[in-house]
């Protein structure tokens, strides 16, 4: 199959598609073209992505997803927008149209935790042409970049938070690819709030499958020393269980715990015994 952004040359269209699926469950599911075809599936706390190659053009989407189901749809438009080259430049213009995809959408999830069965799901489809427009004596306009993140996102530190303290304990299992981690920020008071992450990465198929649970609570359960070079998490539900962490100067660090993660279609992460490799840092993912 081409790529997903079916492009032929350094000077071509680029199409971005964005269904709207109905799942059962109480499941929300969505397709997005990225570097591959995108398949989320989400509930609140808990989501899963499918990653598989495809095909994307500006008729259509079509894209296969293992045994466990394939969409292939055309775009049928009702509304679009269209954005003109700027003055001196020639080209056609960019489109963006709302619309419906019609066709075969069958996606049945592991252990049938999803069922999703549909001949046409509203959407949008934009071809992004601005890297085709001639412009003497200029650069063609650029689109933002996109960016999208399903974890609760720390901000970036005012100056008014400057002398907050971070903290990330996180633990890896060699049963899998897999992690839990802990993140938080604390004021000289002690205050603030807590962000609890438990995921596993799988290849099949030509597949990748991500798992991510995730939760936030107070700053009781995840408390902190980096002095003392010690932790302890008791996160809130869906996770269950607890952990402690303790940092030596010989030898292998500490953890002992019975955290355990649910996944949607999947066996629960279990982050217990020699299996698990912990360590506690004073920052946060993005060096922030």
């Amino acid at each position: 199959m081409a790529s997903p952004t079916a492009k032929s040359g350094p000077h071509s269209a680029s199409v971005d598609v964005r269904l709207e699926l109905d799942a059962d469950h109480g499941l929300h599911a969505t397709v997005e073209n990225f570097e591959k075809v995108t398949l989320e599936i989400e509930r609140k706390g808990r989501f899963v992505t499918y990653e598989a190659p495809g095909e994307v053009t500006e008729t259509g989407l079509k894209a296969r997803f293992g045994k466990l189901g394939v969409i292939d749809v055309v775009f049928q438009s009702t509304k679009t927008r269209t954005d003109k080259p700027p003055k001196g430049c020639e080209g056609k213009p960019s489109t963006s149209s709302e619309g419906f995809f019609v066709g075969t959408i069958d996606f049945t999830g592991e252990r049938e935790y999803v069922r999703i069965e549909a001949g046409q799901a509203k959407g949008t489809l934009s071809v992004w042409r601005e890297s085709e427009w001639r412009c003497p004596g200029r650069r063609g306009a650029m689109r933002p970049p996109r960016g999208d993140s399903r974890l609760p996102a720390h901000g970036s530190l005012r100056r008014s938070e400057a002398e907050e303290e971070p903290a990330t304990l996180s633990a890896f299992s060699r049963q899998c690819r897999c992690f839990f981690a802990a993140y938080a920020k604390r004021d000289r008071k002690g205050r603030g709030s807590s962000t609890f992450v438990g995921a596993e990465v799988e290849r099949r198929e030509g597949m990748e499958i991500s798992r991510v649970t995730y939760a936030n609570a107070g700053a009781s359960a995840f408390v902190f020393d980096h002095a003392a070079g010690t932790a302890r998490v008791d996160p809130p539900p869906p996770f269950s269980g607890n952990a402690a962490f303790k940092r030596r100067s010989h030898g292998r660090d500490l953890w002992r715990g019975s955290i355990q993660v649910p996944l949607l279609g999947d066996d629960p992460l279990s982050f217990r015994g020699h299996n698990v490799r912990a360590r506690l840092v004073r920052a946060l993912p993005g060096g922030e």
